[in-house]
């Protein structure tokens, strides 16, 4: 049976004890272990972050006319980026609650945009590299839209771009360029995107979420970046994600557009209810007034001063860690990433994915990637301490694979069996071994072993079968709880 509502309610300290109970097994993030998913600018910074947003925790930003103070503050946040990523007098933006958000609102305004200025008349393409954010295929699968991959070399890097001019045609309503693409920190060709996008009188968005709170502060501390914002005249929207390397509280992200004709097109109005007027600028309806408020606060009180001190301190920890791979026989970094984003490859010396489960035994988390095979690592501020423990633990956990033992001998086997079962066993023979890859990621307790499942999705990248595996792992893991 499904447990029970409470009854009874529990006293402050019950509820707390308990919070801090089921925490425990939580992954130790402020030791620097999560190479991605959280960022965090030390306590100082994130205590003026949390009084903030506990200050707002209850207030709602859906109607500005009401919570003054939060339009006042969004409106802040946005002039902010726009000076940031300078945008010229004319830029409008809105906060949203992520990049995914974010990206939603540019791709809606986008295929409005095209009705109106370029008379679309079928439902519309979005022309976008391999590499970019699949937030811009879920958006074109609420919106409706196709997509149109551009093949980006053998690592997953630069895209083609004779390919990419080619996939144009009247009914493109947005091309993508990443700066960087989150797999492997790769920025792509964005001032060639941007003469592409003014010759074919395209819509070009440059997805900024991970790099647009570090690269602007790497570069005002003097590392060489590629111009990739309203620099470039064909660039229309640009989105960046504040709860990343801005260090704001989670469920803030801003999407930016050079004019405001470009921005009406992202709201939604409905004039016919008889609940009255109803106008809503992003996906969201509530918007939670603590993510406001908490960006900023963040922003104000770490000032410009503060990110390139943060942004050179990371990049120096990115540094040493890079360079210490590099040192690596066994391993090396995906192609030549020049932020806070990368990614690491076999030499072919031992299976990456076995080395992630290898770092995960020893308290680290780090993603799996498919194109190459690949671990990957997004730094930020809280690393910095944690650069020096983390390299001893690569390197021992590289020669403990690389020690003859039992162990080592079964999983090598399992790995090449997988593989090969896949290339001759039925369908159905698959998706059970699948199931059973599954079953080896615990929910709530122990240290899943990937390497079986990403073995497994490797072979089987861009099948039915995968995307069934994967909404049964989400399944798996998402279920009611039970008493």
């Amino acid at each position: 049976m499904f447990k029970q509502f409470p009854g009874k309610g529990l006293s402050r300290e019950e509820v707390i004890s308990r919070l801090r109970e089921m925490k425990h097994d939580d992954i130790d993030w402020k030791r620097g272990r999560v190479f991605s998913l959280v960022f965090y600018p030390g306590d100082e910074a994130a205590n003026v972050v949390h009084e903030a947003y506990l200050m707002y925790s209850m207030e709602n930003g859906l109607n500005p006319a009401v919570f003054k103070s939060l339009r006042k503050m969004e409106s802040e946040v946005v002039a902010f980026a726009a000076d940031l990523f300078h945008a010229p007098e004319t830029a409008v933006g809105n906060m949203t609650s992520g990049g995914t958000e974010s990206i939603i609102c540019a791709v809606k305004a986008a295929k409005h945009y095209a009705r109106t200025s370029k008379n679309l008349k079928g439902a519309g393409n979005i022309v976008m590299p391999e590499s970019a954010h699949p937030a811009f295929n879920k958006a074109a699968d609420y919106l409706n839209l196709e997509v149109r991959t551009i093949h980006c070399g053998t690592e997953g890097l630069e895209p083609d771009l004779t390919q990419l001019r080619s996939a144009i045609d009247d009914e493109t309503v947005m091309v993508v360029g990443s700066a960087p693409a989150y797999p492997h920190g790769h920025i792509d060709p964005i001032e060639e995107l941007s003469e592409i996008a003014l010759e074919k009188n395209v819509w070009l968005h440059v997805d900024a979420c991970v790099g647009g709170f570090i690269i602007p502060f790497l570069e005002l501390s003097g590392v060489t970046m590629p111009v990739f914002d309203f620099r470039l005249k064909g660039v229309s929207s640009l989105s960046a994600d504040i709860h990343k390397y801005g260090y704001g509280p989670k469920g803030s992200s801003i999407i930016l557009y050079r004019d405001a004709e470009k921005r009406k097109m992202q709201f939604f109005v409905y004039s016919k209810w008889s609940g009255g007027l109803y106008i809503s600028p992003t996906v969201a309806g509530t918007r939670p007034g603590g993510a406001i408020a908490g960006a900023w606060a963040v922003m104000n009180f770490l000032g410009k001063e503060g990110y390139i001190k943060m942004a050179q301190a990371t990049h120096d920890a990115v540094k040493k860690i890079q360079q210490a791979i590099n040192e690596q026989d066994e391993i090396s970094l995906v192609g030549n990433p020049l932020t806070t984003v990368f990614s690491v490859k076999s030499s072919g010396k031992i299976d990456i994915y076995r080395l992630g489960d290898a770092l995960t035994e020893r308290g680290w988390h780090t993603d799996r990637q498919l194109k190459p095979p690949s671990l990957h690592f997004t730094v930020n501020y809280v690393h910095v301490n944690f650069a020096e423990e983390f390299i001893k633990d690569l390197k021992e956990c590289i020669q403990q694979m690389k020690s003859l033992s039992l162990s080592n001998l079964g999983e090598n086997i399992q790995q090449q069996l997988l593989k090969t079962a896949v290339k001759v066993l039925p369908e159905s023979w698959i998706k059970k071994m699948s199931s059973r890859s599954i079953e080896n990621l615990p929910q709530n307790t122990g240290t899943p072993k990937t390497a079986p499942l990403y073995g497994l999705a490797g072979e089987l990248s861009g099948s039915g079968t995968l995307d069934e595996m994967i909404i049964d792992l989400m399944e798996n893991m998402s279920k009611p709880a039970k008493e």
